[in-house]
């Protein structure tokens, strides 16, 4: 059985296709990276110098559209943990890159590069988030250098997938080549794609110059990409979700049409972390009940193009986990989780819209991934979960507590969270550990210390990713 929520009908969906294409055509987006420009003039689209604008037709559009793939794999190091997209699942990733930690102590401050190790120990460890994410941002290394570390000590401390980064075509090409490192060589990186790009448009309707070029690279060096733009709702976009949507949807396909057009069959997803602007305080809003209907819409719009789709959930406006970030990250991961989208970005460890990665709420939102799985798991009708032998053999006669049915069935059939408090208020009276923030920062550092990984990065691998990372920030980028 498939869980989904589709709050548009078809037809929604084709008037706002219809009239993205309008806004394309006619309005087009503005495009200032020189390449990407030459390929779409090639293509057939119009471009005026003066605005650097592009105007893309019908045509091109659906020519290259027509081209992304519809499934694809994203492959850990060592090969063993693989998330296959476009087939109907589900994952759930780590929050990625705040520039600040809310720590093991309580005090949020700006993360490290031993933040990041940490992260990725307790990802790693946590069983139902999928993908490693960058957790936060090390903002005590060299700037140059930030996203070679973050990719270094994924690999050495996660065993699951985990993400690029796309600043720039020098900074891009050199974390392609360290990740190409421990894959052996960019042909091998290439069969087995293993790390995960993002392109954020810059709204509204704007492909940015460094942006473009990191795009350009993963897709002719075959690693999948993302294109989320974040569009508030009210502020860089139209106040009407459906009217977010199509600009949305005029931010996204480009970034799709120009990846086809440097490298067809370049693995890409459909993507959003769009919200709503609070018109009071002038920020956007994350985990609002809006953001169901936002990731709802753009996951039926992907699937209209038959292209996989990351979006988000699990986030919070609140500054601390309490019950706020509670409310807000389940809500915004469910409705998510419900629409069907492939990759949910954020579903654990956010707070702060996302600008503070916490590594309590890590741990706490693990068990809400959990519970989502569950619900969207459903529920099996076969004859042996039906029970009408059982309920005839034993129903009458007292409970099922001893039944070889429930001994069967009882560790599947639910779930059972790590975190939350199951029991008696008289045994509850006598547990020690009551906070149950204090408990999650416990199992936190508990995860953290204990962590083992189960493919070690060899330390020849481990030696040249490092040498190679002393290379690059002794040579540094242009200005």
């Amino acid at each position: 059985m498939t869980v989904r929520y589709e709050p548009f009908s078809k037809s929604d969906i084709e008037r706002i296709d219809a009239a993205t294409i309008r806004v394309l055509e006619r309005t087009g987006v503005r495009v200032l990276e020189p390449e990407a420009v030459k390929l779409l003039e090639g293509a057939g689209a119009s471009f005026d110098r003066k605005t650097s604008v592009v105007k893309i037709p019908e045509r091109v559009l659906k020519d290259c559209i027509s081209s992304a793939p519809s499934k694809f794999k994203l492959h850990s190091r060592d090969g063993k943990h693989v998330l296959s997209f476009g087939e109907g699942n589900v994952y759930h990733s780590s929050v990625g890159t705040p520039v600040n930690a809310e720590g093991l102590d309580g005090v949020v401050r700006p993360s490290t590069a031993k933040d990041v190790e940490n992260f990725y120990k307790l990802t790693d460890s946590l069983p139902n988030i999928d993908h490693s994410s960058w957790a936060c941002w090390p903002r005590d290394v060299n700037e140059d250098v930030a996203h070679l570390w973050e990719v270094y000590l994924a690999f050495k401390h996660s065993n699951k997938t985990t993400d690029g980064y796309n600043w720039g075509r020098d900074r891009t090409e050199d974390l392609l080549d360290l990740a190409a490192i421990a894959a052996g060589g960019r042909d091998d990186l290439a069969k087995k794609p293993q790390i995960l790009g993002f392109v954020n448009p810059v709204s509204p309707l704007t492909m940015s110059k460094e942006l473009t070029e990191g795009l350009i690279s993963f897709a002719r060096a075959g690693q999948p990409c993302c294109y989320p733009p974040e569009c508030m709702a009210g502020g860089t976009s139209p106040a009407t979700v459906a009217g977010l949507l199509v600009q949305q949807n005029a931010e996204v396909l480009p970034c799709i049409v120009v990846a086809q057009l440097a490298k067809r069959l370049a693995p890409v997803f459909y993507a959003s972390v769009s919200g709503m602007m609070d018109m009071r305080t002038g920020s956007i809003v994350l985990g609002s009940a809006e953001i169901g209907l936002i990731m709802a819409g753009a996951a039926q719009l992907a699937r209209h193009y038959r292209i996989p789709i990351r979006g988000t959930g699990g986030n919070t406006e609140s500054m601390v986990v309490d019950y706020q970030a509670g409310v807000e990250s389940m809500s915004t991961l469910l409705m998510a989780s419900l629409a069907g989208i492939d990759f949910i970005y954020d579903s654990a460890g956010s707070i702060e819209s996302s600008l503070t990665a916490s590594y309590a709420k890590m741990v706490l939102d693990d068990d809400m991934c959990g519970m989502a799985k569950r619900i969207l798991a459903g529920a099996d009708t076969s004859e042996e979960s039906l029970a009408a032998e059982v309920i005839e053999s034993t129903g009458l006669k007292g409970g099922y507590l001893s039944s070889p049915h429930t001994l069967r069935h009882y560790k599947s059939e639910a779930f059972v969270g790590q975190n939350f408090w199951r029991g008696a208020r008289t045994s509850w009276a006598n547990y020690k550990q009551k906070d149950i923030v204090a408990k999650a920062k416990k199992r936190a550092e508990q995860l953290i210390n204990e962590h083992v990984m189960r493919t070690p990065l060899d330390p020849e691998t481990d030696r040249k990713m490092m040498e190679f990372i002393k290379k690059v920030e002794k040579r540094g980028y242009p200005k």
